[in-house]
């Protein structure tokens, strides 16, 4: 990193620092305002005095949602510590620190690699099928363990396959399709079970929070799959449309293969981890109708297996690296803060102000598409969605229960609509790839535009037809 890019980066750390700490304290010297509470005001402060730590990096996010809640606490938001960090005992919050089970399980087999390779196969020597071919097992990846998991399984082969037939960096449009494509790939597979993507999880915390309902997972299933069904060849095809991807000779792919996925057959430990990669998603499911296997349980069952003597699929030092405990404390902090913004009525006076802009008098297919196209602009071009997450679902779930649509549907879009960016590659998914230098910054947006746009009127009009035709809740 040179000097110049350093002092940027931590003049960006010091006044998001500095800015954040001015919202605190505005709201701390504020008197309640227009129906809002003191308390209320200083839970709006904290929220975005957060927001702008967040946004520019000025220390980890589970530091940030620590000290949230902890302001919480000491300027008096909620009555008790219990109150405070409400969000660090919710069934979200440990939902997902158990759920790194399943990145745990494809880390420590082969059948990702396994997967991989039979759709390599398959593809051959065309590079149109090989980007379809990498986009779709990065996806199928991606619905089971985290995006930059599958990410990094995704480039374990496309990276080496790039060397060896001499595609160069910043030229190669090969490398640009098949870098974006795995990066798409993964965006579009997180939304397609509750367990594909964090902001999953924090939806539907924030969607239990406030009204006690637990999605089913074959309810967002029913959401999220066919979905990603068509945006998967529709990425693919705004991919390779814009960056026609040159030829490689003939044995150059089945020459990799040899080399690094040549696999004998199923050991005891990659039999183990297909046994619960199957068993766990099969109980999630059957938890629509059988309660006690509630996604937090299961989850936690999966959690406790990986270490049980006998199975042993991997060790607790490698469990640490591989779960995200960061990832866990923001959770905790954003959970926190949304709950405070429940209790001290500031959420409500936001649901109120959003359902007085008029958004009420539009039809409800038309109003849906014109909250889309707004979170997909907010995140664009500020991507804290885990932010915008807190913020604008809780009006958009008062607004659903206004015009009788399914909690499910505002829940579901914003965390379809706002995981990333097919415009900037500023999403942890496309950062992994951008870093390779194999396609530069703008580049993104010649090949994610048709694919945006389209992401945002099927995502609105499968969900507006689920929701109203089919009476899927």
């Amino acid at each position: 990193m040179t000097e110049s890019i350093r002092c940027a980066r931590s003049a960006k750390e010091t006044a998001g620092l500095l800015v954040g700490a001015g919202f605190v304290a505005v709201a701390c010297f504020l008197p309640p305002v227009a129906g809002l509470s003191h308390e209320a005001v200083l839970s709006l402060g904290i929220l975005m005095g957060a927001v702008c730590l967040w946004f520019c990096g000025s220390m980890a996010t589970g530091v940030v949602g620590v000290l949230a809640s902890l302001l919480l606490l000491v300027l008096g938001v909620v009555p008790s510590f219990d109150a405070a960090f409400s969000g660090y005992v919710t069934t979200t919050t440990w939902f997902v620190l158990a759920v790194f089970c399943m990145t745990a399980l494809m880390q420590q087999s082969t059948l990702g690699a396994r997967l991989t390779r039979r759709f390599i196969r398959w593809a051959g020597d065309d590079t149109r099928k090989l980007v379809l071919a990498i986009m779709t097992v990065t996806a199928l990846c991606s619905s089971v363990m985290t995006d930059t998991g599958a990410v990094a399984l995704s480039m374990s082969f496309a990276l080496p396959l790039l060397e060896t037939v001499g595609a160069k960096r910043g030229q190669s449009n090969l490398g640009r399709c098949l870098l974006l494509g795995i990066s798409f790939g993964a965006l579009i597979g997180g939304f397609t079970t509750p367990i594909g993507h964090s902001l999953n999880v924090l939806a539907m915390g924030v969607l239990q929070t406030q009204t006690g309902y637990v999605v089913p997972f074959l309810t967002w299933m029913a959401y999220g799959i066919p979905i990603a069904c068509l945006m998967v060849p529709a990425a693919w095809w705004g991919l390779v449309r814009v960056f026609p991807p040159e030829p490689i000779a003939a044995g150059d792919v089945e020459g990799l293969l040899a080399e690094r996925f040549c696999f004998g057959a199923l050991d005891r430990r990659d039999w183990k981890c297909l046994v619960l990669l199957v068993a766990l998603p099969v109980l999630w499911i059957l938890g629509n109708w059988v309660p006690a296997f509630a996604p937090t349980t299961v989850a936690l069952v999966g959690f406790v297996l990986l270490f049980v003597p006998g199975i042993d699929i991997v060790s607790w030092r490698d469990f640490e690296a591989m779960a995200s405990w960061n990832l866990f404390l923001f959770f905790g902090g954003v959970l926190s803060i949304g709950a405070a913004l429940t209790s001290t009525g500031a959420a409500a006076w936001i649901a109120e102000a959003f359902l007085s802009s008029g958004i009420l008098s539009l039809p409800a297919l038309a109003s849906l598409l014109v909250v889309a196209v707004v979170l997909v602009l907010l995140s664009t071009v500020f991507p804290i969605a885990p932010s915008w997450v807190v913020i604008f679902l809780p009006p958009l779930l008062t607004y659903a229960q206004a015009v009788g649509l399914p909690l499910v549907v505002p829940t579901f879009l914003s965390v379809c609509l706002m995981a990333g960016s097919y415009l900037v590659p500023l999403a942890p998914a496309l950062n992994m790839t951008l870093d390779t230098g194999y396609y530069r910054f703008g580049e993104e947006a010649r090949c994610g535009w048709p694919t945006q746009i389209i992401l945002v009127v099927v995502a609105v009009g499968w969900s507006f037809f689920l929701a109203t035709a089919l009476s899927v809740v």
